[in-house]
């Protein structure tokens, strides 16, 4: 799996009955499957999550995740392992990542 170290911004949208305002965080790592983020926004374990970022020359918007595990770090900022759920989106992104790693 094509795994990348970065620093992207990210916003954060999430689905109508969480009830919850976007915000803003980093993806610190990304792979095919998921991301790392580092955000302000507190996030719990099994929430759901809307992402949209810049890769390369793509923009991905409405990318569905899930909090695999999420803790505070010594900055106060949260840190999420993200689990991206839609297969086509999975396929779009690893695809994105080795172009752009190539």
């Amino acid at each position: 799996m094509t795994r990348a170290p970065v620093f992207l911004p990210v916003q954060l949208d999430f689905p109508p009955e969480a009830a919850r305002r976007e915000s803003w965080g980093r993806l610190t790592v990304l792979t095919g499957g998921g991301a790392e983020l580092s955000t302000a926004t507190r996030l719990v374990k099994g929430e759901r999550v809307l992402l949209a970022f810049e890769l390369g020359r793509e923009r991905f918007e409405g990318v569905r995740a899930r909090v695999e595990s999420a803790e505070d770090d010594a900055d106060g900022r949260r840190l999420a392992e993200l689990r991206f759920e839609d297969p086509l989106q999975r396929r779009a992104l690893a695809k994105a990542l080795t172009d752009l790693l190539s």
